[in-house]
């Protein structure tokens, strides 16, 4: 995913929030490119930056 504007027509997607399906499948691939092993990872980068994104709009 390079090109931002794609986030703009993406579906949203509720986790804890409503985010774009295109950034959650980026993190989920990179998640995977980065430990393949781990195959939670992706839920924990997830919750990470939900909770960022809670507190930042606290």
């Amino acid at each position: 995913m390079t090109d931002l504007s794609d986030l703009n027509c993406s579906p949203m997607i509720r986790v804890s929030l409503a985010l774009p399906q295109k950034l959650l499948r980026a993190l989920d691939d990179q998640a995977t490119k980065d430990d393949a092993s781990a195959p939670n990872r992706s839920s924990v980068i997830r919750r990470y930056l939900i909770g960022g994104l809670r507190r930042e709009a606290a």
